[in-house]
């Protein structure tokens, strides 16, 4: 029977206290994204990833990749420029739970609060803007899928057609996340 052992031995019952993420969720402080962009500075830097408000004040400035990654996006939702780069849970993973702010009611999330990325026509734009008598790009032509041999190849490929701010991710190494683990 509950609570006894085969030689019989009573054995407590134990208690543990597990929140599902829902539960979890609903004890965070509710926001208004005018409440967030408020925080829209590098001194005080509130940034929304789906839909959560994180104080990324100081991570910003130990940011992998770049300070003005996190501090351009400072009081705004930045889910767009966020989620094709990081993996959805990594907020979880590397910030201390004091730094989630809250959740942002999303019927207050208007346009101008959303952080876009960066059109490919600016980015070709900046990319010949050259002083004069420099070689003009042309545009980068994927070789065949046939002719890559190794991943020298892949990352070849890869550093010419990924987004900036994705390939310094990548080529990194940060999405293994083998030193996060190994450092805490």
């Amino acid at each position: 029977h509950f609570g006894s052992s085969r030689r019989g031995h009573q054995h407590k019952a134990r208690s543990i206290s597990i929140l599902p993420s829902a539960v979890a969720m609903a004890a965070l402080p509710k926001l208004s994204m005018d409440d967030v962009a408020k925080h829209n500075k590098k001194d005080d830097c509130w940034v929304v990833l789906y839909g959560t408000a994180y104080d990324l004040t100081k991570f910003g400035k130990v940011h992998p990749g770049g300070a003005n990654l996190v501090f351009d996006n400072a009081g705004k939702d930045a889910t767009a420029v966020f989620d094709p780069i990081h993996p959805k849970d990594i907020m979880a993973k590397l910030l201390k739970p004091s730094l989630t702010m809250g959740e942002v009611d999303p019927a207050t999330i208007k346009p101008e609060h959303v952080a876009q990325l960066p059109k490919k026509e600016e980015q070709k734009k900046k990319k010949k803007a050259a002083p004069a008598g420099a070689v003009e790009e042309v545009e980068f032509l994927k070789p065949p899928l046939a002719a890559m041999l190794n991943t020298f190849d892949f990352e070849s490929v890869a550093r010419e057609t990924m987004e900036p701010q994705a390939w310094g991710y990548y080529s990194s190494g940060g999405d293994d996340e083998i030193t996060l683990r190994d450092n805490h």
